[in-house]
C-alpha cells in the first residue's frame, strides 16, 4: 500500500478558507524580532517570494531532514486513523497529510519554534489508540484525537517575535496576523471590538491541536459574529451558547425578529446542562453527550437501531427505508 503526501491538497484547502478578516496593522513589521529568521530566509512565508510564488508559511528547507519525533507523532495522527479504517473496511488507504505535517513540525522544532517530549507524543499515540480501538468509530464523524494529545507543543517565542502558528508563541499568545501563506508576530489576544474567526493556523491543523483556541485564545473574551466581544449577559440576545456569560445558555425567548420572523433567543442564567434523554434547547449536554434532534444522548454503538447517522459512533446503515442499524459506515467520510 502507497501512502501519499497531501501536500496540494491540504495547502489548496487552507487557501480556500481564507486569511484573517482583518490581521493588525503590525502584525508583519520588518523590525520585529525574528526566531525563525533561517526559515524567513527561505523566500516562502510572507506572501512573496522569488517570481511572486505562493508559498505556504512554513516553506520547503532543503535539505533538511524530518525530525523523527514530528515524524511519529504526525504519523499517529494521520497515517494510523487511516490505516486502521482501511482495516476495518477491506480499502485501499486514502491520501494522508503526514508528509506536510512532519515537514512543518520538524521546521518549528528545529528552529526553536516549539518544545515537544517524547513522553508526551508517546502518552498521546497509545491514548489515540485506543480511542480507536475497533471499528464501531468508522464514519462520517470519527473520534478526534483525545484530551492526552492536546497542549503538547509548547510555544517558545515571545511577544512581538515573528511566528508561523500559534503553537508556537509562549504561554497563551496567539499568532496575530497569521494566515496560510503569512507570517503573524506573537501578541496578546484581541481587544474588544477587534476582528476574529478568519485564522488558519496549519500546523494546529496538521497536528490536530484541537483546542488551540483555548490555550491560545484569539480573543480576550469571547469571539462573536467574528468581532471579540463581552460575554453575552442575562437576557441579552444571543445565536448559540458560547455567546453567553459561563454558566448560561442561549435559549428561545418570546418574540420573533421582524425581518426574518425567526424566534429570537436570549442568554438564561441558572440552565444545567441536560442529562441523557432530556431536552436540550441549548444545545448544551452532560459530560460527552450529544445534543440529538432536541434530545442528549451518547452516540449508539454497532447493533443498535437509527433512523440517521447522527445517532451512531459509526454511522446508520439502512437498505432504502427510514429505520436502519448503526455500524461501521465505509462509504461516507
Amino acid at each position: 500500500m502507497r501512502l501519499v503526501s497531501a501536500g496540494p491538497v491540504v495547502l489548496a484547502s487552507l487557501l480556500l478558507l481564507g486569511c484573517p478578516d482583518k490581521p493588525r496593522a503590525d502584525a508583519r513589521d520588518a523590525s520585529v524580532p525574528d526566531a525563525t529568521a533561517a526559515l524567513a530566509s527561505d523566500g516562502g512565508g510572507d506572501g512573496g517570494g522569488a517570481g511572486d510564488d505562493i508559498q505556504p508559511v512554513y516553506p520547503v528547507e532543503t535539505n533538511a531532514p524530518p525530525i523523527p519525533l514530528a515524524e511519529k507523532l504526525c504519523g499517529g495522527m494521520s497515517t494510523t486513523p487511516e490505516k486502521k479504517r482501511s482495516t476495518c473496511c477491506h480499502t485501499t488507504l486514502a491520501v494522508v497529510i503526514t508528509g506536510e505535517c512532519t515537514r512543518a513540525l520538524s521546521a518549528a522544532l528545529r528552529h526553536n519554534a516549539i518544545a515537544l517530549e517524547e513522553k508526551d507524543v508517546d502518552a498521546c499515540l497509545k491514548a489515540f489508540d485506543t480511542t480507536l480501538d475497533g471499528c464501531d468509530w468508522v464514519g462520517p464523524f470519527p473520534p478526534g484525537p483525545p484530551p492526552e494529545c492536546q497542549g503538547i507543543l509548547k510555544g517558545k517565542l515571545a511577544a512581538g517575535t515573528k511566528c508561523r502558528s500559534s503553537l508556537e508563541c509562549a504561554g497563551e499568545q496567539r499568532c496575530l496576523g497569521l494566515g496560510p501563506t503569512t507570517i503573524g508576530k506573537c501578541g496578546p489576544p484581541g481587544a474588544d471590538g477587534e476582528s476574529c474567526g478568519g485564522t488558519v493556523d496549519a500546523l494546529a491543523g496538521f497536528t490536530r491541536q484541537n483546542d488551540i483556541d483555548k490555550r491560545h485564545p484569539e480573543c480576550k473574551d469571547r469571539c462573536i459574529k467574528h468581532k471579540c466581544s463581552v460575554p453575552v449577559g442575562e437576557n441579552g440576545p444571543c445565536l448559540i451558547s458560547a455567546d453567553c456569560q459561563d454558566g448560561m445558555q442561549c435559549l428561545v425567548g418570546t418574540g420573533v425578529a421582524p425581518k426574518t420572523g425567526v424566534a429570537l433567543r436570549k442568554c438564561v442564567a441558572g440552565k444545567a446542562p441536560a442529562k441523557d434523554g432530556e431536552p436540550c434547547p441549548g444545545g448544551v449536554c452532560e459530560g460527552g453527550l450529544q445534543c440529538i434532534r432536541g434530545k442528549c444522548a451518547a452516540r449508539k454503538p454497532t447493533g443498535e437501531a437509527c433512523t440517521d447517522d447522527f445517532e451512531c459512533r459509526g454511522g446508520c446503515l439502512r437498505d432504502g427505508g427510514t429505520k436502519g442499524t448503526c455500524g461501521p459506515r465505509c462509504d461516507i467520510r
